[in-house]
């Protein structure tokens, strides 16, 4: 698997420090695929997460130009490349020798800090004149204060000193790691930026592959700070504005951070269009689905209930509330069968696996009405285990994202003979759920025993409809014709083309709804055309 890990500032941000809504269009649809995507960057956590606001992402991420690996969920450090005391030591005596007011930033009673000298505002004015409200800010009076904490990073603006000789305090053998380079959006200021010589974009990146069992590394960047990983990844990557070192070192330019580059080679490499691969999501309606929820969490504690639902797994009465919320109108005999509900979108028919059981009753339904057939598919989940006994919380794991594409492609397969039928729309509903778990005691069982799951009370409870996806048969399925095909094509080029691992199932699923059409043979390989001619989306 590969990991993809891109610069911010100049890279993934735009000019102006923002994401468009097409780039995190495209890469939250890549993490939601299961893409293993993350950023590198000089910043810090609490500098970065307000920039990344419209990304789900859940891959750790690098900051502090690899002093730290971080949950980028919360900021919780899981790994530190931080300073031994020997050498915060050398450069403290430097600077107090030489009276020189870096921005220190450390750690004191467990909060970060960015902290300088009052009397020495115009050392540092540049960088906090910029972040006015940052409570991490923290001018003090002494050197003894400015160095108080766990010291893990130091910042020169415009030094006066010679570089050379700095570099020559702040060496390897002396146990640091230094950049130097003009800022993003400020060319005129110059940062000599100093930290742990095990401390890297590049070590931080390569301990995330190991986190992570990646096997392949491909990184983005702009400016000499990204030099590390550039030089360390399968694929270098430099996007058009990056400064002249980089590019000399880069195996690839690509656009600019202003065109969204960087998300959109991931997904050409990944074989994820940008263009109309995907159905548009429908708005969904958070208000009904957590009313929803509720009845049917009511009727599931015994408080409520009706003929026909007494039985009904939580997820599928969720939604069959949600779809169509009034009773009257659901458990509706149609012919020798009973529909799950009926409105005046026609007929819905909720079913969380087994697509095929549908077959005779869609049939039958057909003929009567339009089908939605609503299939749930998780795309994010967690276990909650509970103290049966107390009622407490013995365990809670944290939100994973879950790939179902095989799936999908299997279940739509398993009813295929309905697939060209253009009565049917299917339905995906993608949910955020929560496993709860209530255990006969305080101690978390063993679910891969079958005999404590027998002792265990298991319940899957539909947390969010993050998203809705509509696929009106037959023709909606267009949507997974990947580009690039020619006129005629086999098996080998259709799944080239896809470059994703279901690609053959895909193919039998776009045949089966009549949108591929086997029409002869090539060196004993089947040869196929798109019916009516190319109509790629």
């Amino acid at each position: 698997m590969t990991l993809y890990a891109t610069d911010l500032d100049g890279t993934l941000l735009r000019p102006d420090k923002s994401i468009s809504d097409e780039t995190a269009e495209i890469l939250n649809g890549l993490v939601s695929d299961g893409v293993l995507f993350t950023y590198a960057t000089a910043r810090s956590f609490s500098s970065a997460s307000p920039l990344l606001t419209k990304l789900h992402l859940n891959c750790p991420a690098v900051t502090f130009n690899g002093v730290f690996v971080i949950d980028p969920r919360d900021g919780r450090h899981i790994v530190e490349n931080v300073f031994t005391p020997f050498s915060c030591k050398i450069a403290i005596d430097y600077f107090n020798k030489m009276d020189i007011a870096p921005l220190v930033y450390s750690y004191i009673d467990g909060r970060e800090r960015v902290s300088y000298l009052e009397s020495r505002l115009e050392d540092v004015y540049g960088y906090v004149s910029t972040r006015q409200g940052d409570k991490r800010l923290r001018p003090v009076k002494t050197r003894e204060e400015l160095f108080q904490g766990t010291v893990f990073y130091f910042t020169l603006l415009n030094p006066i000193i010679d570089v050379a000789e700095l570099d020559s305090v702040f060496s390897r053998e002396n146990g640091f790691a230094v950049n130097l380079m003009p800022d993003t959006y400020n060319k005129d200021e110059i940062w000599y930026e100093i930290f742990s010589k095990n401390a890297s974009k590049a070590s931080a990146l390569l301990q995330v592959m190991e986190l992570t069992h990646a096997e392949r590394l491909v990184c983005f960047g702009d400016n000499n700070n990204d030099l590390s990983m550039i030089r360390a990844a399968d694929v270098g990557i430099a996007v058009s504005n990056a400064c002249p070192e980089l590019k000399k070192h880069a195996d690839k330019v690509i656009g600019s951070s202003s065109e969204g580059a960087v998300a959109r080679y991931i997904a050409a490499e990944t074989g994820h269009s940008i263009d109309k691969s995907e159905p548009l999501p429908v708005q969904t309606d958070k208000d009904r689905f957590s009313q929803a929820l509720s009845a049917a969490m009511a009727r599931d504690r015994g408080l409520h209930g009706s003929v026909g639902t007494q039985n009904e797994k939580l997820i599928h009465a969720v939604l069959k509330n949600y779809y169509v919320p009034f009773s009257d109108s659901q458990e509706i005999r149609i012919g020798k069968y009973f529909a799950d509900a009926v409105s005046d979108e026609g007929i819905f028919e909720i079913q969380t696996r087994k697509l095929y059981a549908l077959r005779d009753k869609l049939a039958d339904f057909t003929q009567a009405a339009r089908v939605n057939v609503v299939h749930p598919v998780e795309v994010s989940t967690r276990t909650v285990y509970i103290d049966g006994q107390t009622g407490e919380v013995i365990e809670e794991t944290k939100f994973r994202n879950v790939n179902q594409r095989l799936r999908l492609y299997e279940e739509l397969y398993s009813m295929r003979d309905h697939l060209s039928n253009d009565r049917i729309t299917i339905i995906i509903a993608k949910l955020k759920t929560e496993k709860r778990v209530i255990c006969p005691n305080s101690k978390k069982p063993e679910l891969r025993s079958r005999s404590a799951r027998k002792k265990c009370t298991i319940t899957r409870i539909p947390l969010e409809l993050v998203e809705e996806i509509r696929i009106q048969l037959p023709e909606g399925l267009k949507i997974w014709l990947p580009e690039g095909l020619q006129e005629r094509f086999t098996k080998k080029d259709f799944c080239t083309a896809a470059k994703e691992p279901y690609s053959s199932l895909r193919l039998e699923v776009l045949r089966a709804a009549g949108i591929i059409e086997k029409v002869g043979e090539k060196n004993r390989y089947y040869v196929y055309s798109i019916r009516g001619g190319k109509e790629q989306k």
